[in-house]
């Protein structure tokens, strides 16, 4: 197992999506807090400059000696319930793909973002930044329609990462329309495609009651990137260890337990001082890995 720097970093010191200039800088801060892997995230919706200057971003990546090892693709509308919409969205994921791939990461991940017609416009959360407290259910609506849309992108996507060499996998978060583990690998199995996992985000796990340790075993295969933060269960908040009450020696142990050797992703937001705390928690899971620091 090796720790690697979230995106959550970036976006906590510059802004939702951070401008393409600022994740220039951030790699560089990443790179300075002795970290050389990090993960992206690439708006599907908001990257013009991202694909103009992408030529830079490797550069520097290989300037810097900073590997990036996956990519999420917001997609919000992926699952729109408007075909037009869901078919430009694959055509931009195809896109990010093409540059997760030119980058040299070599995992590509999403989230089942609740389509858009469904959001109401009168947004209420329980906390901020947090999901819908309700949703709008159109006239005619069929919980069946929206998921066979789900497993045809689903589909869709993983045919597209296969294509270019990529590995595929949600990220699994409490308040999508689809957020146990359960539920999601009962989605992957009627995807019928191999090349589909889950991101184990344990804050969002913890806020939805999962045991954080028997979800591992649940995952087996399907655990392609776990990302590590804290909180008390009550909300999927991403506080840096200490704060909540995740047990993180019982996640690394059973990691290892059954063979992982993936990427742990310090995956903290939304904190002050976040570059001291990421590097606090680097060396933390370090040493429970046992990788000499």
């Amino acid at each position: 197992m090796k720790v690697t720097c979230g995106f959550t970093i970036p976006i906590t010191l510059y802004g939702l999506p951070p401008r393409i200039d600022d994740v220039m800088k951030a790699m560089r801060q990443i790179k300075d807090a002795g970290f050389d892997t990090m993960e992206m995230e690439i708006d599907a919706g908001d990257y013009e400059d991202y694909k103009e200057k992408w030529p830079e971003v490797i550069a520097l990546s290989k300037e810097l000696d900073l590997k990036v090892v996956s990519i999420m693709a917001v997609t919000y509308d992926i699952f729109s319930l408007n075909e037009e919409k869901r078919r430009k969205t694959i055509e931009h994921y195809e896109t990010i793909c093409k540059m997760t791939k030119d980058i040299g990461a070599e995992l590509s991940t999403n989230c089942l973002y609740l389509p858009n017609e469904m959001v109401p416009d009168n947004r209420e959360s329980y906390y901020v930044g947090g999901p819908t407290k309700s949703v709008n259910v159109p006239e005619g609506f069929k919980w069946e329609d929206l998921r066979n849309i789900v497993i045809s992108q689903l589909q869709k996507s993983s045919d597209i990462a296969s294509k270019y060499g990529l590995q595929f996998a949600i990220e699994m978060r409490a308040g999508d329309f689809i957020s146990s583990i359960d539920g999601t690998i009962a989605l992957f199995k009627d995807t019928q495609r191999e090349n589909i996992g889950l991101v184990y985000d344990v804050a969002h796990a913890h806020a939805i009651s999962e045991y954080l340790d028997l979800g591992i075993y649940k995952l087996g295969k399907y655990l392609k990137l776990v990302h590590l933060s804290d909180n008390d269960g009550t909300r999927p908040y991403h506080y840096q260890p200490g704060i909540g009450d995740i047990d993180f020696k019982n996640i690394i142990d059973t990691l290892k337990k059954i063979g992982y050797d993936g990427y742990l992703v310090v995956d903290i937001s939304g904190i002050d001082n976040i570059i001291e705390e990421a590097k606090k928690m680097k060396v933390m899971l370090e040493e429970m890995v046992g990788v000499m620091v």
